[in-house]
């Protein structure tokens, strides 16, 4: 695959892969680009997130869900870190 430049300042720009989507960022601006089908696959991912955040939470302790980005926070007193938190923290 070819190395993709930042259209911002021509910088070679990482491949980030969460949750099934792939996004390409811009190491010196910060910038995000989505491919074609992964703000889809973003919009779908929002939703899940607020269909399990609806869930009585003595259902949502015994969903299965063994998503390796789905871990705790050290910085929040140990709560578990929504997806969506863990989504862009790269």
């Amino acid at each position: 695959m070819p190395l993709i430049k930042s259209p911002i300042d021509g910088a070679p720009m990482r491949q980030i892969h969460r949750y099934g989507i792939e996004f390409d960022v811009c190491p010196t601006t910060g910038g995000i680009w989505l491919d074609k089908g992964e703000f889809e696959k973003l919009i779908a991912l929002v939703k899940e997130e607020a269909l399990v955040e609806a869930e009585p939470r003595d259902r949502r302790r015994y969903r299965d869900d063994d998503d390796e980005h789905h871990r705790r926070d050290r910085h929040s007193g140990g709560r578990r870190r929504s997806r969506l938190e863990d989504l862009f923290d790269f």
